[in-house]
């Protein structure tokens, strides 16, 4: 095995990165790439090109990202852009010291079988929970078993947590190729720093950049941020903020995100006459300033974005609405009392949920805070990056 004398390279693979922050996975793999740049790794990126415009090649926050192949669009395009990433990677997989794949799907299989190759060391990472986590998701079976294969034979797999890690054990993977690194909240201000004056600027702004996010001064805003397909639940949500704006007409709901439901939810909006309410602007490369004017998060689905929204809304005090979930639970479950939540898949659990919470604002507000504090001590990101860099090194010393 090769050791690397300088700065440790790797090669980080996943079929979406920036500017595709409605991703989840997409935007645990920009935070952990950014994190290990900082922390001395040279980072490079391959994820594939979404238009014939965009270049092959560019640099995101000092991050080389290549994007040689064409996004797949069908499963006829998918076997083409499989080859091209597996062309690419056996020309340039000895670069690096290792390759790492940020999902348990197709591009795990040739990240493996190029680190195999070239006397690498390969890192898998699990991704997704509930029906999208990468062990449940619906792969072609033609794809699956070597998925699974080259997985089975990958130098590590990270897991974010115990229910994965026993899972995984019990399919039969063997223990000490898997790790467990919690995703972990970054520091902030917290609730000392969304003062008014802080919250106005954001709100301004966001409406200036899309006026459908322009809100009056009183006005409250519910955000929920995540891919719009079924798993997501959306739909539930869409039942219950109806009966929401008719107890607060000026209440304002942000779907941040994009995917195929999107359509029918804004059709839906407009049948029920709360269009005007509803924002659904797409995605952005920062949500900072979204978290910033937004007064409650609402997680409506276990299925989606518990590897880096939530942990983001966390970090911002937002207080939470939480659909009751093993996975959900994993995440805050030790702290009850600062989560409001509800039923899974059940509109009026929604509803009653984000009732309390707008209903008594200053307390969830307080609540909100006291998690924070709580999680950025106990699972800092900065020890998510640690368990990174200690596991690199370790697989570089064998």
């Amino acid at each position: 095995m090769i050791v690397s004398k300088g700065p440790i390279r790797i090669l980080m693979v996943g079929r979406h990165y920036w500017p595709h922050l409605w991703s989840d996975v997409a935007n645990r793999t920009v935070r952990l790439a950014c994190g290990l740049a900082r922390a001395g790794v040279e980072v490079e990126v391959l994820t594939p090109r979404y238009a014939s415009s965009w270049p092959d090649q560019i640099c995101h926050r000092e991050i080389v990202v290549n994007r040689p192949a064409a996004a797949p669009r069908s499963d006829w395009s998918m076997g083409r852009y499989l080859r091209h990433v597996e062309s690419w990677l056996r020309q340039h997989a000895d670069r690096y010291d290792v390759i790492y794949s940020a999902t348990m799907r197709e591009e795990a299989s040739l990240v493996v079988e190029a680190a195999r190759r070239a006397g690498r060391i390969s890192i898998v990472h699990h991704s997704g929970t509930g029906q999208q986590a990468d062990t449940n998701f619906a792969l072609p079976v033609r794809h699956r078993r070597r998925v699974v294969a080259a997985v089975q034979a990958a130098n590590a797999i990270v897991l974010t947590r115990a229910s994965t890690h026993q899972a995984m054990l019990a399919a039969g993977y063997e223990a000490e190729r898997l790790h467990r690194i919690a995703a972990g909240v970054s520091p902030s201000k917290g609730l000392a720093g969304r003062d008014a004056a802080s919250r106005e600027r954001s709100r301004q702004v966001l409406a200036s950049i899309n006026g459908d996010l322009k809100t009056d001064r009183g006005s409250m805003v519910a955000v929920v941020i995540g891919a719009m397909v079924p798993s997501s639940e959306l739909t539930t949500l869409a039942e219950a903020i109806t009966n929401l704006i008719n107890l607060w007409p000026d209440l304002r709901f942000w779907l941040i995100g994009d995917g195929p439901m999107r359509n029918d939810l804004h059709r839906y909006f407009k049948q029920q006459s709360v269009r005007q309410n509803v924002a659904m602007p797409g995605t952005f490369v920062d949500f900072s300033d979204v978290l910033m004017a937004s007064d409650v998060y609402i997680q409506p689905s276990a299925n989606d974005g518990l590897d880096s929204f939530v942990p983001q809304a966390i970090a911002a005090s937002l207080p939470m609405v939480m659909v009751d979930a093993p996975d959900t639970r994993a995440i805050a479950g030790a702290y009850d009392e600062c989560i409001h939540w509800c039923s899974e898949s059940d509109s009026t659990s929604l509803h009653h949920a984000v009732r309390r919470v707008l209903g008594e604002l200053a307390p969830a507000q307080n609540a909100a805070e006291r998690l924070r504090r709580e999680l950025v001590q106990r699972q800092p990101f900065s020890e998510t990056v640690n368990g990174f860099v200690t596991l690199l090194n370790r697989l570089l010393e064998r």
